[in-house]
């Protein structure tokens, strides 16, 4: 292959093979070889009865099982001495029934690497405890409570509490999504990318070496007879 063909195809297929490496070891990092991106712990309070994560509505063209279908993980911890707390996640229409005219904290933004922010709702109307509500798809409760929820069509919502439904939430809260393709895609797309790397470097350290000029005939020495004299 001539230099310049070499250079041609070496230089692109570097670049490439870099961004796909740097993208594989992004993916291994974050989301690991079962797929999981989690969010670190954070604080998150309210002086109110709950802390409420509206607007989770999800296409119904979602799979439902195998490599694609997403799971939700949320951990609650109480904090403060504040007792059993509440997590779960329900239709937003039955969440929004449950907790009206109930004073609360929608969570607008959760932010990387930890960190939320908050929007107050006055109330004056005392909820009657969580855990007694049957609505909830997915739920936990206690010191330290954890759901997992496999991700379904239709419009959530996710609902923080104290167990007993009192007012002044205050927990450690973490999150985490868990999409299995995710951890395979992430090791095909590291190793092609290292693969396609070390072959454009090849092709570029061959194109770029300069041919060795062919060695020319030595002039005769004084003392040898020219060819062809008599």
């Amino acid at each position: 292959m001539k230099r310049g063909l070499k250079l041609g195809f070496g230089i692109p297929l570097v670049l490439i093979g870099l961004f796909m490496t740097i993208a594989g070891i992004a993916l291994v990092v974050l989301v690991g070889s079962d797929g999981s991106f989690t969010l670190p712990a954070t604080p998150a309070t309210s002086s109110g009865h709950a802390l409420v994560l509206e607007a989770l509505d999800l296409s119904g063209s979602l799979p439902s099982s195998g490599s694609f279908a997403a799971t939700v993980g949320v951990t609650v911890q109480e904090n403060e001495g504040a007792g059993d707390v509440f997590v779960g996640i329900g239709p937003a229409v039955e969440v929004a029934r449950y907790l009206d005219r109930v004073q609360l904290d929608r969570i607008l933004q959760v932010n990387w690497p930890g960190g939320m922010r908050t929007e107050a709702q006055p109330g004056t109307r005392q909820p009657k405890p969580p855990g007694t509500q049957p609505f909830w798809v997915a739920e936990a409760h206690g010191p330290r409570a954890t759901l997992s929820w496999p991700v379904a069509a239709g419009n959530w919502t996710l609902v923080i509490m104290n167990a007993s439904g009192a007012a002044k939430v205050s927990v450690i809260a973490s999150g985490s999504v868990t999409l299995p393709a995710l951890g395979p895609t992430s090791i095909v797309v590291l190793v092609a990318g290292l693969a396609i790397l070390a072959g454009g470097v090849l092709l570029t350290i061959s194109g770029a070496k300069t041919p060795s000029a062919r060695k020319g005939v030595a002039p005769p020495r004084p003392d040898e007879p020219v060819a062809g004299s008599s």
